[in-house]
C-alpha cells in the first residue's frame, strides 16, 4: 500500500521501483534488497504487456512494453500468458517500459524475458511523423518520451523502431532563442526537457547536430544560483542538480559548475525524514530523493557511487549491459 500522500503515484509504480533501487545503488546499498531481489525481478515481469502469439513480430496498434502497475484492476502473474496480455484498454507506457528495464539493469537481470521485438516494433507506432514520440497511442507527446525511446533503443540494443534523422529533426528545432530546450517545438527551454533531448542527442551520436551548442551552454551556467534552476525566475530545485549537471556533464563542461554552492543548497533539502524535497524545509517526495543524491554524485559526494549522465543508473549498472556503448560525448570545441 501507498501512502495517503502519494496515492497519486499508483500508476506509476514502476517509476518508484526504479527509483528506489537505483537510489539504494547509488549510496552503495543495493545489498539490502538481496532478500528481495527475485521477487522484486518477477513483479517486474508480471506487468510487461506481451504480444498474443498469434501476433508474432507485430505490434498492430497496441503498444508493448512494461505497465506502471496493477491499477487497473488484474491480476497479473508472469506465469499467466493470457493476464500479460491485458484487456482492454489496458497498455504499456514508454516511461514505465524505461523505468522497467532500468530496474532490471539494476538487479542484474539479463532481460531474456523481455519481449525486445513487440516494444521495438512498438516504438515505431509510438513515433509521430514529425520525429517525437507518444508515451501510449494517445496523443500525449514530448521530449521526455523522446528519451525514453532513445534509453530503450539502446538498453536492448536495437535501433530499428527509431526514424533517427527525424527524432534528431525534432530536437533541434526545439532549442529555444535562449539556447535551452523545450517540452516540444516552439516551449520555452526547461532543465528536464534540455536534458532529455541532449541525452538522446548523445545516444544517438548525432550531438554535433545541434546548432546553438554556445548558446546551449551560456543557458547551462546562467541556470546556476545557490542551486540549480530548471527555467528562469524559478527558485532552485534539487532534482536540476542532475538534470542540468548530467547535461553540463555531457557537454563536458562541468568544471564550469558551482560545486560548492550546489552541493550546500542539495544538502539543505534534505530533511529529517531521510529523503530530499524539491526546496529546503519541503517534505521528501522519490524523484527529487534520488535525483538530488545523483546530483551529490556528480559533485564528488564521498560515499556515492557515480552515476552515468547520459541513462541516469550508476556507471556500474549501465557497464553490466554490453549493448550500452553510447558515443563519446563531450562537444567538440
Amino acid at each position: 500500500m501507498l501512502p495517503a500522500d502519494f496515492e497519486g503515484f499508483d500508476t506509476k509504480r514502476m517509476m518508484i521501483c526504479y527509483l528506489a533501487l537505483s537510489g539504494l545503488d547509488v549510496l552503495g546499498k543495493l545489498d539490502k534488497v538481496e532478500p528481495m531481489r527475485k521477487g522484486i525481478i518477477e513483479w517486474i515481469y508480471s506487468m510487461q504487456k506481451t504480444r498474443p502469439k498469434k501476433n508474432e513480430g507485430k505490434a498492430k496498434e497496441t503498444h508493448y512494453g512494461f505497465r506502471g502497475g496493477s491499477s487497473y484492476g488484474g491480476k497479473f502473474d508472469v506465469k499467466d500468458e493470457k493476464g500479460r496480455q491485458g484487456f482492454p484498454k489496458d497498455e504499456a507506457h514508454i516511461a514505465m517500459t524505461y523505468s522497467a528495464l532500468c530496474a532490471l539493469q539494476i538487479l542484474g537481470d539479463d532481460l531474456s524475458r523481455v519481449d525486445k521485438d513487440a516494444i521495438i516494433q512498438s516504438l515505431k507506432l509510438l513515433q509521430r511523423e514529425n520525429g517525437c514520440f507518444r508515451c501510449a497511442t494517445t496523443e500525449e507527446d514530448d521530449m521526455r518520451f523522446m528519451y525514453c525511446a532513445c534509453v530503450i533503443s539502446a538498453m536492448l540494443g536495437d535501433w530499428s523502431g527509431v526514424n533517427k534523422d527525424a527524432a534528431v529533426k525534432y530536437i533541434v528545432e526545439s532549442q529555444a532563442f535562449d539556447g535551452g530546450i523545450g517540452l516540444r517545438i516552439g516551449a520555452e527551454g526547461h532543465g528536464g526537457t534540455t536534458y532529455c533531448a541532449i541525452a538522446s542527442l548523445v545516444l544517438m551520436g548525432c550531438l554535433e547536430s545541434l546548432s546553438d551548442k554556445a548558446g546551449l551552454v551560456r543557458w547551462c551556467c546562467n541556470a546556476q544560483g545557490e542551486g540549480f534552476v530548471g527555467r528562469p525566475n524559478k527558485p532552485p530545485d534539487s532534482c536540476y542538480s542532475f538534470w542540468i549537471g548530467a547535461t553540463m556533464k555531457m557537454l563536458g563542461i562541468y568544471d564550469l559548475s558551482n560545486k560548492a554552492k550546489n552541493r550546500e543548497f542539495n544538502l539543505k533539502c534534505q530533511t529529517k525524514y531521510g529523503g530530499f524535497g524539491k526546496h529546503p524545509d519541503v517534505l521528501p517526495d522519490p524523484l527529487h530523493s534520488y535525483f538530488g543524491i545523483c546530483g551529490l554524485s556528480m559533485m564528488g559526494f564521498d560515499g556515492l557511487l557515480p552515476v552515468d549522465p547520459v541513462l541516469g543508473i550508476t556507471e556500474r549498472a549501465a557497464k553490466s549491459n554490453l549493448m550500452l556503448k553510447h558515443p563519446e560525448s563531450k562537444m567538440k570545441e
